[in-house]
């Protein structure tokens, strides 16, 4: 037989035999069960066992003892300390806080917060419409404004800057000028304009408000070409507001001048708007040239 068969029949059967070694060693562990103790372990047992047979109780168990004691006084050290649980309380019925302690519920809250919101807004529609109905105060913008006397205005007429016959006054927004009186203007001014605007033409003056009609700028004398000239957008105007070029719809508002007891008014309360484009009452032309 060649040596290939011999090892070709050996290794199976070593394979063989060292399972069922290994078998039969798990089997005989798993039937001794938890309790099984290895062989080194009994024979320390027996040994302690013959001792105490002899009468060697001392050095039979004085290791084993002091073990013991050791191992149960590091167990009572790890142990927590027992904690004192109180004893549960019953519960009580609930009854309800004084009032004196609750002060306002929500109830009341939202009530009151309600009504509050309620009043104030009442109060404030009552105080506009007050305020509405109110008459106007007297003697100030919006009202028939006492700029002077005639002799006063016309003083200031004569003697107003950069450009002469040009006089502001400032309680009234407006520009006081003095109107020719001449019977050919004021058959021209009678073409175009009327009632207390008119009026006011032949006792020779004209109100003229200092806001251009094209946006609302305030229009500013030119001394040099003795014309009204806004800054804004190049609006102008003659010395007695009639428009000569520029994008503004008309000349410029004015107002009512009234003489009375020989004090000059001038009614700020009621706008009459300015003549429209093309009017020409007094042919002046540009004096100089423009400022701006």
């Amino acid at each position: 037989m060649s040596t290939g068969t011999v090892l070709a029949v050996a290794i199976p059967v070593i394979v063989v035999l060292g399972a069922v070694v290994a078998f039969v060693s798990l089997r005989r562990r798993d039937a001794t069960g938890l309790g099984y103790l290895s062989r080194e372990t009994r024979r320390r047992d027996e040994q302690v066992t013959a001792s105490a047979e002899a009468g060697d109780a001392a050095g039979a168990f004085g290791v084993s003892a002091q073990a013991r004691d050791l191992e149960r006084s590091v167990a009572l050290e790890r142990r927590p300390a027992p904690v004192a649980v109180a004893a549960p309380e019953m519960p009580q019925d609930w009854a309800p806080p004084p009032a004196s302690q609750v002060g306002v519920t929500r109830r009341q809250f939202l009530n009151r917060s309600s009504v509050m919101l309620m009043a104030t807004g009442l109060g404030t529609f009552n105080a506009a419409m007050i305020a509405f109905l109110w008459p106007r105060p007297t003697g100030g913008f919006g009202s028939k404004v006492k700029i002077g006397t005639v002799a006063s205005v016309d003083e200031a007429i004569a003697s107003s800057t950069p450009a002469v016959n040009f006089s502001y006054f400032s309680e009234a927004q407006s520009y006081i000028q003095p109107y020719p009186t001449d019977s050919a203007t004021l058959d021209a001014a009678e073409a175009v304009y009327s009632g207390t605007v008119l009026d006011a033409m032949k006792a020779g003056y004209v109100a003229l408000w200092q806001k251009c009609p094209h946006l609302g700028c305030k229009v500013p004398v030119c001394g040099s070409s003795q014309w009204f000239e806004c800054p804004c957008h190049g609006s102008k105007y003659n010395r007695v507001g009639e428009k000569k070029s520029g994008p503004a719809p008309r000349g410029m508002d004015r107002f009512a001048v009234t003489i009375e007891e020989g004090n000059v008014f001038v009614n700020t309360g009621t706008v009459a708007q300015g003549p429209a484009i093309g009017t020409d009452t007094t042919g002046q032309g540009l004096e100089g040239p423009h400022c701006g």
